[in-house]
């Protein structure tokens, strides 16, 4: 009859192997608990400055990105006044917090949604965006492009009692002339024009044997189709302000201004969600 087999023993490194794995899991699991507990804290946060600013009859919150003291909050404060205007930084943290600020404030009655700038999303992205978090987007790719699309500037030359075609012409000139430098750039191939002719539009266009893309931007679509914040500090530099916060700053300024608020809500609104009501019984 056959001993019975000695089961392998392991030898002192594969103990200190085991030891280490352990260590490394529980380091893990301690660093997911911390994550989780600091997640919690910023949420029960937001719900409770909601609950605490819609005292003053607002109906809920609205996420957005950017800064207590960003372009996005002013213009948001303005075009909802209903709603309480949280900023929490990137698109990623608004996306990844909306649902669960969402499920507790409608404990309260009360909404919340999100708003991030579309930037490069496709229709089907804003889509799906819109059907799963209540999460929406500016019809623009930026908040910059809200504040600086050709009506904004006409109503700045009105208030400045300047020349609209004047500078309408020198921002959509110097706009589409920087968007044919860029591409010149970055593309590996020579493209030449002479130096002294007007670019009046420049185009993209990508194919396969089944698709193709194409892209158009003139003068006309520059200020609402450029996709590049630089969009701020050039139409700034045509109203004499050297750097974009200025900018920024007078249009938080005229926002703050009821004579100007009025006019200026009723052109952002063109380019901003029109946000829809959902079941609070749903949660």
């Amino acid at each position: 009859m056959k001993g019975k087999r000695k089961p392998k023993c392991h030898g002192q490194g594969t103990h200190r192997q085991l030891e280490n794995h352990s260590h490394e899991n529980e380091h893990s699991n301690n660093a997911e608990c911390t994550k989780e507990a600091t997640d919690g804290i910023f949420v029960k946060d937001v719900i409770q400055r909601t609950l605490h600013e819609c005292e003053d009859s607002k109906i809920g919150v609205i996420l957005c990105e950017g800064t207590e003291d960003s372009i996005d909050k002013a213009v948001y404060s303005a075009v909802f006044p209903d709603f309480v205007i949280i900023p929490l930084g990137s698109c990623c943290t608004v996306s990844k917090f909306l649902y669960r600020v969402r499920k507790k404030l409608a404990v309260y009655g009360l909404y919340a949604f999100g708003i991030i700038d579309r930037d490069a999303l496709t229709k089907r992205e804003i889509k799906k965006l819109k059907e799963e978090k209540c999460l929406y987007t500016t019809k623009l790719p930026f908040i910059e492009n809200i504040i600086c699309t050709p009506e904004v500037i006409e109503y700045l030359c009105e208030v400045k009692k300047l020349d609209y075609g004047r500078i309408i012409y020198r921002i959509e000139d110097e706009l589409i002339r920087t968007l044919w430098r860029q591409l010149k750039e970055s593309l590996p191939i020579n493209i030449g024009l002479p130096k002294e002719e007007k670019i009046e539009t420049v185009s993209v266009r990508v194919a396969t044997k089944q698709n193709k893309a194409e892209k158009i931007v003139d003068r006309a679509s520059i200020l609402y189709a450029y996709r590049d914040k630089i969009i701020v500090t050039i139409v700034g530099s045509a109203f004499g302000s050297p750097y974009k916060k200025e900018y920024y700053e007078e249009i938080k300024l005229l926002l703050q201004q009821e004579e100007h608020r009025s006019r200026l809500v009723k052109i952002m609104m063109n380019y901003l969600p029109k946000l829809e009501e959902y079941d609070l019984e749903e949660f």
